[in-house]
């Protein structure tokens, strides 16, 4: 069992570098809980996309956020804003990461990084803050 979670250690490592180096490569934007509720709160707010897997909306998710999970995201995410907008966009996910590459993805199709942000902490940072949760 000590292989294990050495390999598994060594894999998250490796993980969170990968996202890391992405996050700096195309220049991802992280939001905190306040700042996410200060854009809820404007005029122009932001469309919530979360992209963790099925089985992790059984928890609850962000009011009005939509699901696409990030397996799907590239396939969903033109049927809810389109890469011409200028829609901002904040993704998340259960606790930061994938929603970063998620946003890289975004980039990729063709979506403004300006306008996209990324969820510091995702939803576990949401829901350990107190905030409202919507079920599924």
């Amino acid at each position: 069992m000590t292989r294990s979670l050495t390999v598994t250690s060594v894999a998250l490592s490796r993980w969170t570098d990968v996202v890391k180096r992405t996050k700096d490569s195309v220049g991802i934007q992280e939001i905190d809980i306040e700042e996410l509720q200060s854009e809820l709160r404007a005029a122009e707010k932001p469309v919530i996309i979360d992209v963790r897997e099925g089985a992790e909306w059984q928890q609850g998710k962000i009011p009005n956020a939509v699901l696409i999970s990030r397996g799907v995201l590239e396939l969903g995410v033109e049927k809810v804003v389109s890469p011409e907008s200028d829609t901002p966009i904040v993704l998340y996910c259960a606790g930061g990461l994938r929603s970063i590459m998620a946003a890289e993805a975004l980039v990729r199709m063709g979506y403004d990084n300006q306008n996209i942000k990324s969820l510091k902490g995702g939803f576990a940072a949401w829901k350990k803050s107190g905030q409202p949760i919507e079920s599924n």
